[in-house]
């Protein structure tokens, strides 16, 4: 008998365990959840919603559902929804001003708003305001006023500077604009002040990455970093630190041959120079890093000159010597670059040469929504080359793909484009 007495116990709070690890939303009206906060002592989480708003249901499927979510608020917050279209909920609708959903208000035991939340934010972002709401964290407007009085204290400047994407996101018009001009002006007067020298740490170079994203032709971050990746690398990890150099040297080469400027050739010489051992980290099949590297910018400086030949020759070599590795992002980089230096409207001759790389890419193991966009580029090719029963036969296809994409309203969107074309054949 205390066997089974200690194994009901045991599914009994393993149950409740696993209930408890998301956010408990109070079954009952806003005045029995205002009590019951009063009661317990705490302030009121309030999510505004409608059935039909799509960012409401991410936001109680995927967010309010977190362990982390639910330990935080279930220990802080009485926390219940209140559906905006039902009547009984009109007045308080109007009272905290809901005008947008989802809106989230913290609501103090007195019944007066602490903090709001509209749109759907991240698990990070929600426990941040709970804690901001409850006063044990600085809003991002109290911490820039804490700043501008202790202009030394790099601690507050780091925070500031990793928060300010996911602040300036929120604002709109003229505090977006002014937010971003405050940050844009921070970052760099954070790195005279502190020194490159002393950023050899993971936050700082996190820093980097979000405000240093592209090289420029001089550029004494990229070059520090460069110098210095294998002090960065101890701090972080090879990996990032050698994909964000590469990703900078990459960006600027293709910026330089997308406007014509024949001195990415001297950009260039640097994976084979003081690049070397960055850049053999990365594997191109056959290929060097400097002759795959060639390739790829050589291609891309002949697009943008309407050298479709030259194009093609540099991509199908590269493609050939990388081999196995090839990617189907590869193709659909080469793809989208055609697509946007021709607008859409390609010579015959392009329109052929892709079709083997569209076929290549499809063969790969690749997401339903993405496979419908190739085959429907396939369709387009197929029907600009003369085949338009082949054609007709591939848009059919990627109708029957799109019932495999999980975002339906995506795939409706998709299917009315092809039903479109269809008509058009």
């Amino acid at each position: 008998m205390k066997k089974l007495l200690y194994l009901f116990m045991f599914l009994y709070l393993g149950t409740w365990g696993e209930l408890s690890a998301q956010m408990l939303l109070f079954k009952g009206t806003f005045e029995e959840a205002l009590k019951k906060a009063q009661a317990e002592k705490k302030d009121l989480f309030v999510d505004f919603y409608a059935d039909w708003c799509g960012p409401c249901k991410i936001m109680a499927d995927n967010i309010f559902t977190r362990q982390e979510v639910g330990k935080y608020f279930n220990s802080n917050f009485v926390c219940v929804q209140v559906n905006v279209e039902a009547g009984e909920n009109k007045v308080l609708t109007k009272k905290y001003n809901v005008t947008a959903l989802p809106t989230m208000v913290f609501i103090s035991r007195n019944g007066k708003e602490m903090r709001r939340i509209q749109g759907a934010v991240s698990p990070e972002d929600l426990i941040q305001n709970g804690k901001i709401a409850l006063g044990e964290a600085l809003s991002f407007e109290q911490l820039y006023e804490k700043y501008k009085k202790e202009k030394n204290d790099f601690t507050i400047q780091q925070q500031l500077l990793i928060e300010a994407p996911r602040f300036i996101a929120t604002q709109s018009g003229y505090n977006r604009q002014k937010w971003g001009s405050r940050i844009e002006s921070l970052f760099p007067e954070y790195c005279k002040n502190k020194k490159l020298e002393n950023m050899i740490n993971g936050t700082d170079f996190y820093i980097l990455t979000l405000y240093h994203p592209q090289a420029e032709k001089e550029d004494p971050i990229f070059d520090f970093v460069t110098k210095n990746y294998k002090r960065f690398a101890d701090s972080v990890d090879k990996p990032t630190i050698f994909s964000y150099l590469v990703s900078l040297n990459n960006g600027y080469i293709i910026r330089s041959c997308r406007k014509g400027d024949l001195s990415y050739k001297e950009r260039l010489k640097r994976v084979s120079g003081d690049l070397k051992d960055i850049y053999s980290e990365f594997s191109f099949g056959t290929l060097s890093a400097q002759e795959a590297t060639t390739l790829l910018a050589d291609a891309t400086y002949n697009l943008y000159r309407h050298n479709e030949d030259l194009f093609f020759e540099n991509m199908n070599k590269y493609y050939s010597g990388k081999g196995e590795l090839v990617e189907w992002g590869d193709y659909a980089q080469a793809l989208e670059d055609l697509a946007i230096v021709f607008e859409g409207k390609m010579s015959k001759n392009a329109y052929m040469k892709c079709i083997p790389w569209i076929s290549k890419a499809l063969e790969m193991n690749i997401d339903a929504e993405t496979r419908t966009r190739l085959l429907m580029m396939l369709g387009d090719c197929l029907k600009n080359t003369g085949n338009k029963e082949k054609a007709k036969q591939t848009y059919n296809q990627a109708f029957l793909t799109c019932t495999q994409i999980v975002n339906k309203m995506q795939a409706k969107q998709l299917q009315e484009i092809i039903q479109q074309t269809l008509k058009e054949l």
